[in-house]
């Protein structure tokens, strides 16, 4: 594998015509300090200070960012990390951050059209890697997980200094250019599956808070293991033109969970404030999500688990635990049972969630 530094936009930033130009040819934007640190720093201490609270950090020992507590590894979907979780995500300034007037700025710029911002923020707090840590995400595309807007873009930052080997986001240059790619079964990602592609050449590098990548839902991504000493921290979110038709899942919870619940924990409980409820103010359109790429590979999975295939084992053990077929998940429970046990990669080679 060929690992080349991130291409720098950073003098790009007010020259729209030539980051479009380089979006379309590379798939991605590394810019520099497109956001203020302070209000990076204001969600980074709010996460940590629930990450001490919870045992999942070292006493303090004047290391910044401070050391992870090797014994409190804990991952998703264990009910105390996703408990935890939920309390860090719920933060306001966490939402507010990824609405940053100068990368709406940039973001209007590339689309050339008002900006639809997903409500849906997403928080990753990766623990170090360790013997117990199960599988990452793999090489994958965000389109078949959202759909909708197929001109969407993806914004990545880091909220606590990041490079390779500490979990820094990687791309594969130019793989958007393929459109949507086919998927192979993988143990080693988490959900059982990744992009089918070429990854002899990856782009990644050190990232400071501030910093962001930006990329097309068609770019192949994954962030590096998380094999340094401290929480890896992260924030992403999508983005596309008002005008693009939206998934109700990139807006609204699907578990039961609602924006009341969230803004509840906000001041003045949300009232007033113009991040609540934002998207509902748009003239959007809605799309419906098409689960039949979802329900093919459920049953892929279940004919190579027949077949003995052992790299279906990761994929049958999602949908013995998540699937909403009780006939497939029921045989995919059995097959568990029968399977030979799957191989691994070599350890340090590993990816985590983006």
């Amino acid at each position: 594998m060929g690992v080349l530094p991130f291409t720098d936009s950073t003098a790009l930033r007010d020259d729209a015509r030539a980051l479009a130009d380089r979006l379309a040819e590379d798939g991605y934007l590394h810019v520099r300090g497109l956001l203020p640190e302070p209000d990076v720093a204001a969600v980074r201490d709010h996460v940590l200070a629930l990450a001490r609270e919870a045992g999942w950090l070292l006493p303090p020992d004047g290391a910044e960012p401070p050391l992870a507590n090797p014994r409190a590894t804990t991952w998703w979907p264990d009910p105390d990390y996703v408990a935890l979780h939920d309390r860090m995500w719920r933060n306001r300034d966490l939402h507010a951050l990824m609405h940053t007037p100068a990368l709406l700025t940039l973001l209007g710029a590339l689309f050339g059209e008002p900006v639809l911002v997903h409500p849906r923020k997403v928080l990753r707090v990766v623990h170090p890697r360790c013997g117990t840590t199960p599988p990452e995400t793999g090489w994958h595309q965000d389109y078949p997980g959202i759909q909708g807007s197929k001109r969407a873009l993806a914004v990545w930052t880091p909220l606590a200094p990041v490079e390779p080997g500490t979990g820094a986001l990687t791309v594969l240059p130019g793989s958007h250019r393929a459109g949507l790619l086919p998927m192979r079964l993988s143990n080693d990602a988490m959900v059982g599956w990744e992009a089918d592609t070429d990854t002899s050449t990856v782009h990644t590098g050190h990232l400071d808070p501030g910093d962001v990548i930006i990329f097309t839902v068609f770019t192949v991504h994954s962030g590096s293991a998380n094999e340094g000493p401290r929480l890896r921290l992260s924030v992403d979110c999508r983005y596309q033109p008002v005008g693009d038709p939206v998934c109700p899942g990139s807006l609204e919870f699907d578990d039961g969970k609602t924006w009341d619940d969230v803004y509840r924990t906000w001041p003045n409980g949300g009232r007033g404030d113009p991040l609540s409820y934002y998207w509902r103010r748009l003239p959007l359109t809605p799309a419906d999500y098409d689960s039949s790429p979802d329900a093919a590979r459920d049953h892929e999975v279940i004919a190579a688990a027949e077949a003995g295939n052992p790299d279906a084992r990761r994929a049958l053990r999602m949908i013995a635990v998540y699937g909403v077929d009780h006939a497939i998940t029921s045989r995919a429970k059995a097959l568990l049972r029968t399977l030979p046990v799957e191989s691994r990669s070599v350890p340090g080679t590993g990816r985590t969630c983006c």
